[in-house]
């Protein structure tokens, strides 16, 4: 396996995807921050498909 390949982080997208669906559960005050840790998540997944 290629070194670069298996140095990122392993990324569930099922679980983004139910950390997506759980934001509706938590008060208002707290999805600007839930928002933020998805975003990174997802920006993570992302550069994991393009071996950025």
């Amino acid at each position: 396996m290629n070194q670069e390949i298996s140095d990122q982080p392993n990324i569930d997208l099922a679980k983004i995807k139910s950390n997506i669906a759980s934001v509706n559960d938590l008060p208002i005050s707290s999805h600007s921050a839930e928002f933020e840790k998805i975003h990174k998540q997802l920006q993570q997944a992302l550069t994991n498909l393009d071996g950025v």
